[in-house]
């Protein structure tokens, strides 16, 4: 997997975690979040340049749609549409899958699994107004290397 591929990852896993719980039109997480790469820290060479993630429910499960410009310049585009149950499920990236549990309504938890070996663990925070959510997150990227972020994205 690239770096573009665990950077878009690494969004899906942060930005679109979600409860099945949860109702869609009162979630402080639906809806169009873009990144603010001013405000978020990454370890060096490690920070996605542009990054768009627009969530919707579809059912019981939300559908998440990223799209960014990752630390190599490269252009990525991920769609998924996943339940948020707490169990282990595959998304896009072959041999990928993320488990979410909710914490309360404004945080979550995930946990990245590679051919079932965790990868990468985080929270996702959405402030008190709605207006910011925080997404903490630490592992190895797919070459090895440590990822330990705080990425910051504003409602659109």
């Amino acid at each position: 997997m690239g770096m573009g591929q665990m950077q878009g990852l690494r969004l899906f896993t942060a930005i679109c975690i979600f409860s099945s719980a949860l109702v869609a039109a009162d979630s402080p997480f639906a809806g169009t979040w873009k990144l603010d790469p001013a405000k978020s820290k990454n370890l060096p060479g490690t920070g996605d340049k542009e990054a768009m993630v627009v969530f919707e429910a579809v059912g019981d499960q939300w559908k998440r749609v990223a799209t960014g410009v990752d630390p190599d310049g490269k252009p990525y585009k991920y769609e998924d549409t996943i339940a948020w149950d707490g169990k282990d499920h595959a998304i896009q990236l072959t041999g990928m899958t993320v488990a979410v549990n909710t914490l309360n309504d404004h945080a979550l938890k995930f946990t990245l699994k590679s051919e079932g070996k965790i990868t990468m663990t985080g929270r996702l925070v959405v402030s008190k107004d709605g207006k910011t959510s925080t997404a903490y997150s630490k592992g190895k990227d797919d070459k090895g290397r440590k990822v330990d972020s705080v990425e910051v994205f504003e409602k659109q």
